[in-house]
């Protein structure tokens, strides 16, 4: 993979989304969007800071996808008789214990019955739980690009309070969090550390956004809380006293609260 800038703001803005062309079996170029700090819910003036390189292949037929192994890959498949089952409960209580592979395949199936605008909050949460399930299963990158994916589609909502509100500010710092402890991680090694100065190279370090290393860990802390924990390879430190870590998002929302959203718009 490469990686080329194009203008680069600062760091502490976070990436919101990676766009594709889903149509396309070939390989297909990939663009981070992040936002200037002027950004405001109503209006999307995404500025470019760079551009990633990777060959994707994606098989698409309709707009349906599910997992068909742990890997993380999709592919249809025909679930008619599940999606009469599925209430968007199921899938608030599945994302908050973690089971994020089931916890897509309840949204789907809501998803693919939905209508706008809440189709669309309803595949941003989807999303967001592809984004962890892919966090906690070391694909980082594809964590990042669905989780900002996910938070492009929250923030559509232009919701100003509420639970999908508070949702979508706690997916937002999570982002911001893994975008700057993959910067972190990518500048320093056993035999050297690299200021991030958001040069060419710098990105370039980026790499394979650790791939495959277990860096990122849950756990709960004295308030009873869940968090995520940034472990970088080597370190020693214990969880109790471990301060790289942001809480872990849980959606509060229920039907009611889909139901009434849907019914003001």
């Amino acid at each position: 993979m490469e990686i080329s800038p194009t203008s680069f703001l600062s760091t502490t803005n976070r990436p919101l989304t990676l766009l594709h062309s889903p149509s396309s079996s070939s390989s297909t170029k990939i663009t981070v969007l992040f936002p200037s700090k002027s950004f405001g819910r109503d209006q999307y003036n995404y500025q470019y800071n760079l551009q990633l390189e990777a060959n994707l292949l994606w098989e698409h037929k309709t707009a349906s996808y599910r997992y068909s192994s742990f890997r993380g890959r999709f592919t249809e498949e025909d679930e008619d008789e599940e999606e009469e089952e599925c209430s968007f409960d199921e899938a608030v209580e599945l994302f908050n214990r973690k089971e994020y592979y089931k916890c897509h395949d309840v949204l789907e199936a809501i998803w693919n019955k939905s209508q706008e605008p809440a189709r669309t909050l309803v595949h941003g949460i989807l999303q967001c739980a592809v984004g962890f399930y892919h966090l906690f299963n070391q694909n980082h990158k594809g964590a990042m690009m669905e989780l900002g994916e996910g938070l492009c589609k929250l923030r559509k909502m232009n919701f100003e309070t509420g639970p999908f509100h508070q949702f979508e500010e706690e997916i937002s710092a999570v982002l911001d969090f893994i975008h700057q402890t993959q910067l972190e991680l990518a500048a320093c090694t056993k035999e050297f550390c690299l200021t991030m100065d958001q040069s060419e190279r710098s990105y370039q370090l980026l790499g394979g956004y650790a791939a495959g290393q277990p860096i990122y860990r849950v756990d709960k802390k004295e308030d009873n809380l869940t968090y995520i924990f940034f472990f970088p390879e080597g370190s020693y430190d214990t969880i109790e006293n471990f301060s790289r870590c942001i809480e872990l998002p849980i959606l509060k929302a229920s039907e009611d609260h889909l139901v009434e959203f849907q019914s003001k718009n």
